[in-house]
């Protein structure tokens, strides 16, 4: 499943136009593939717009109309100001009963609505963006006030924004939205679901055009499935990766700790952390199953020996020590890495270990984390953002958030697992954790940390079915378990 933005969809519209459909083509493939949902109602009333989205409403009018449904109209545009497909197919309409809403009768729409057993939102598709105004406001309201059957939207609720999940100042509340070519990305957004309702994601019979406008990918169970590998059946300790934890400062133990266990639940074969004295002493109870090297004020190149991919930053500390291991590190270690927390903000000092020279890095900031990385940063466009610095870096960006999104530059992907009551200390080490494992046990850089994003929200998911607030040792605990069910199901 895909994942789409207003201007990526307009993109995607014009790609498909450019190729050499017409708009009335794409009107028609759409409502063919919006159909199967209105066939079983009888009495259909649909809410039309001037735009794209009243044509896909009138279109679909006329295919249920010619299968002996009772189909009523409703427009709402202005005659000299409705696009050319809604023109086109209002003139193919001619037999259907209809009404040309304004100001002066309303009082037909009570009557329309007491015949109706499901209105149907044509209203406005994603390009809307501003409050609505004068008779769609009314006609909203009154919808949301007054009906009491299924409301199904077309692409979108009237009202909603299509990036942010936000509504403007009055929006539909549908039972069912069908989003055609692809998800709405602010359809990710939990609360816009009050909205929403059932959200169904049809694509139109057309060429493929997702890949030249790069559409967002979903990581879901089924993408997780086919990634994900199962066990050998002779397998040992170092078929599963050797991984070394440069973690932890005596102020921050119980990072290196959650991100050791983590690696651990995970699968890794051996897990060494490399850490203060403090912290190695605290680990033994913890995560009995890490090796452990205690850490100077000096780096030591041998800790590297025979690692297959490092984790550095997770509870590092930022003081002058900390700054100078990390920097022999970056100059020794040609291995693949995840960069975490306090290396982050290390990285950021020093942007010349992102050249593009080294091994892959895998760099998972949260969003005050990324703010800080990048000069340019706009909450709006975060995954236009995400892409550009990835490409630019020529690193994996895990940005975290809700819906994390994990991109190399090219490829986008959008987390469908984790939630609200994941927000709690620590969750980002045991994330860090998860990816070094995968990245270990020999999957890709990309593959890493787009599976152990998805695992890691699966994991809160599971715990939350039970809980107000989930925290990252009950997280880590039941990584062995969804990863079994991932294959399994």
């Amino acid at each position: 499943m895909n994942v789409a933005t207003a201007k990526q969809l307009k993109q995607y519209d014009q790609a498909l136009l450019d190729y050499g459909y017409t708009i009335e083509e794409l009107v028609d493939k759409a409502s063919d593939a919006l159909l199967p949902y209105f066939l079983e109602y009888q009495v259909p009333i649909i809410m039309c717009g001037p735009g794209n989205n009243g044509a896909d409403g009138i279109s679909l009018g006329i295919k249920l109309y010619n299968r002996g449904k009772k189909v009523k109209l409703v427009l709402t545009g202005k005659p000299e100001k409705l696009s050319k497909a809604n023109a086109y197919y209002l003139k193919e309409a001619n037999e259907i009963e209809m009404i040309q809403l304004d100001e002066n009768n309303l009082d037909k729409l009570n009557h329309y609505l007491n015949e109706g057993d499901v209105i149907v939102d044509a209203l406005f598709g994603f390009g809307l963006n501003s409050d609505l105004r004068g008779i769609a406001k009314t006609l909203v309201d009154q919808i949301n006030q007054e009906f009491d059957g299924d409301v199904i939207a077309i692409d979108i609720p009237t009202g909603l924004n299509p990036d942010t999940g936000k509504s403007y100042n009055t929006c539909i509340w549908a039972t069912k939205t069908i989003s055609l070519t692809a998800l709405k990305q602010g359809f990710l957004n939990e609360d816009s679901k009050m909205f929403t309702g059932d959200v169904y994601v049809e694509t139109l019979d057309v060429v493929s055009k997702e890949d030249e406008v790069g559409l967002a990918k979903i990581i879901d169970e089924k993408w997780a499935r086919y990634h994900l590998k199962p066990r050998l059946f002779n397998g040992h300790k170092g078929t599963y990766g050797r991984v070394l934890h440069m973690t932890g400062c005596s102020h921050y133990r119980g990072a290196a700790m959650l991100a050791g266990r983590a690696s651990l639940m995970c699968g890794s074969g051996i897990v060494t952390v490399y850490s203060d004295l403090s912290v190695i002493d605290s680990l033994a109870s913890f995560a009995p199953e890490c090796t452990s090297v205690v850490r100077q004020d000096y780096f030591d190149r041998h800790v590297l020996d025979d690692k297959n991919a490092v984790l550095v930053g997770s509870g590092l500390g930022l003081n002058e020590v900390s700054e100078q291991l990390f920097l022999s590190l970056m100059d020794a270690s040609s291995l693949p890495m995840v960069i975490d927390g306090d290396a982050l903000t290390l990285l950021g000092k020093h942007p010349e270990f992102l050249k593009g020279e080294h091994a892959s890095y895998i760099l998972t900031p949260h969003l005050g984390e990324f703010a800080r990385l990048t000069t340019i940063y706009d909450d709006v466009a975060l995954v236009e953002q995400a892409k550009q610095y990835a490409q630019e870096k020529q690193v994996i960006l895990v940005l975290k958030g809700p819906n994390t999104i994990v991109t190399d530059g090219k490829v986008v992907y959008r987390n469908a697992s984790g939630n609200k009551a994941m927000a709690s200390p620590g969750m980002g080490d045991a994330l860090a954790g998860i990816i070094v494992s995968l990245l270990g046990q020999g999957y890709s850089p990309l593959v890493s940390a787009a599976l152990g994003v998805y695992i890691h929200g699966l994991c809160g998911d599971e715990v939350a079915k039970n809980q107000y607030t989930v925290l990252s040792s009950q997280v880590i605990e039941q990584i062995p378990y969804i990863m079994k069910r991932i294959l399994q199901d």
